[in-house]
């Protein structure tokens, strides 16, 4: 327990909890247990004077942009601002820390590029987790050895350092409060002066109208309140986040000791198998015409059954997900026997969920052949294709690769948010209005009143898709593109590229 030889019986370690007792530690009989690091809001260093000023300008940013209602430029600086002064106040002091600070800012520039608030919401989202997981590993761990116990104790230290950040950065103002003796006689003679002035004021105002109106501030005070309540609750958050990454370093955290018996996990997995491959010869029944009576009792036509459940077989996928990964956990595989076993169940039951994947995919573009394509859909689509790469992970992961570290969990928010920066760079509202001018060419109908509720990133796309379509549609394209504005003139807080590239195609064509 100590690299020296304790100098009496009966000292304790420097953490309390053993005791010598001339020959070896013991523990302390009911010494109580060291708070976790990631429990307690102790910090590695202090806050100086230069992170205060930063967290003001921050929130002064951060009531830019709330103010406006909207997502645009002060949007894209606050975030942008706030990873700078990580990287440079937080102290990173690793690399792949530094890294996802990058990418934070990365997704902070989609603010200001794109309008749809099925990009900006999941960009705001991954911003913040990835600015706040950086700040957490920065000094120790690593998104690629992440196991979900660890993940939720960073969450709770998190918590924990952004509720008490006000007095993180507010210390060094309070430490300053020595200097300020040497401008005492100044603030006492202001205080004395300003009595005497405001009467002389207000008898020289009685005066004279045009001297009197130098003092008819136009003072919204509710505005005021306003941007007071935006700056604090910005830069609170910015006081949070840099807390955060000054805090004690957080070690490898492992899931509970309690583990569930081989035997019910393999009863489990096997339960499973069967209702999955169930399901497999339902499809094949169905898809053989074995099945048609049963579909014709039911009152279901096959094209009905076809396009109908993909939503529910997603659900299926994602439940399953979670049940692998879980007892792929808690499960005590004690002998290599049990472990085959386990693992050769688990692969089945990976491989007949992949089988749900492709026939919930096949399923909706079944359904999109014939209604068309929407968001929801297209984003169900992207789903089903990044779910079947998380299984395919998770098999590799049981296949015991790389077995040393926890790379699963890693590896599924790194293929999630690789996903949501392919989206942000394709514009899928763009994909969407171009799928439903192909599937229009085909159908001669367009659902012209749902493109009419995508935002400025479909507007230019709709313009342009005038010319492959027939002239009975191209009428409901310029009503549903051309009812926005033409012209683009907002504050530059909430200047957004997307919305003037609308209105710059609404001016050339509409």
């Amino acid at each position: 327990m100590a690299d020296v030889t304790p100098t009496h019986v009966g000292q304790l370690s420097l953490d309390g909890r053993w005791r010598w007792d001339g020959t070896q530690w013991l523990p302390v009989t009911g010494a109580p247990a060291p708070v976790p690091a990631w429990a307690n809001a102790r910090v590695r260093s202090n806050a100086t004077l230069t992170a205060l000023g930063s967290v003001l300008i921050i929130g002064v940013m951060a009531d830019q942009w709330l103010r406006t209602g909207t997502f645009g430029l002060a949007a894209s600086l606050t975030f942008l601002i706030g990873a700078a002064a990580v990287i440079r106040i937080g102290g990173l002091e690793r690399r792949e820390s530094r890294a996802l600070v990058a990418v934070a800012a990365l997704f902070a520039c989609w603010f200001t590029l794109r309008a749809s608030p099925w990009l900006l919401l999941p960009d705001l989202l991954v911003a913040i987790s990835l600015l706040g997981f950086a700040a957490s590993v920065a000094v120790r761990g690593s998104i690629f050895d992440l196991g979900v116990s660890e993940l939720a104790a960073r969450s709770v230290q998190a918590v924990i350092q952004i509720a008490v950040g006000a007095g993180f950065v507010a210390r060094p103002a309070l430490q300053a409060r020595g200097r300020l003796r040497s401008a005492a006689p100044l603030i006492r003679g202001v205080l004395i002066a300003l009595p005497i002035a405001a009467l002389l004021a207000a008898l020289l105002a009685s005066a004279d109208p045009v001297f009197a109106s130098f003092f008819n501030l136009n003072v919204d005070f509710g505005q005021l309140v306003l941007d007071v309540t935006l700056v604090a609750v910005g830069a609170l958050s910015a006081a949070g986040l840099l807390r955060l990454a000054a805090s004690e370093p957080v070690g490898r955290v492992d899931g509970p000791v309690w583990r569930l018996g081989a035997t019910e996990a393999l009863v489990v997995l096997a339960v499973l198998d069967a209702v999955f491959a169930a399901f497999a010869l339902a499809q094949v029944l169905a898809a053989t015409g074995a099945a048609a009576d049963t579909l014709r009792q039911a009152g279901v036509t096959y094209s009905d059954y076809a396009r109908s459940g993909f939503f529910q077989l997603l659900w299926v996928s994602g439940i399953t997900l979670a049940v692998l990964f879980l007892f792929s956990r808690i499960s005590r595989l004690s002998d290599r026997r049990s472990e085959v076993a386990f693992m050769v169940l688990a692969q089945c039951a990976i491989a007949l969920t992949l089988l749900i994947v492709v026939v919930a995919f096949r399923r909706l573009s079944l359904y999109e052949e014939a209604y068309g394509f929407t968001m929801l859909r297209l984003y169900s689509h992207i789903f089903a294709s990044w779910i079947a790469a998380v299984f395919l992970l998770l098999a590799v992961d049981f296949l015991f690769v790389w077995k040393s570290r926890r790379w699963f969990v890693g590896a599924m928010i790194a293929t999630g948010t690789a996903v949501l920066l392919v989206l942000n760079f394709i514009n899928p509202e763009a994909v969407v209005v171009s799928l439903n001018t192909s599937h229009a060419q085909t159908t001669h109908k367009i659902d012209s009143e749902y493109l009419a509720q995508l935002s400025s990133d479909a507007t230019p796309a709709l313009l342009a898709s005038r010319s492959a379509l027939d002239p009975a549609l191209r009428g409901q394209i310029d009503q549903a593109a051309c009812a926005g504005p033409r012209r683009y003139s907002p504050a530059p807080a909430a200047f957004n590229w997307s919305d003037a590239q609308a209105a710059d195609a609404r001016r050339s064509a509409c």
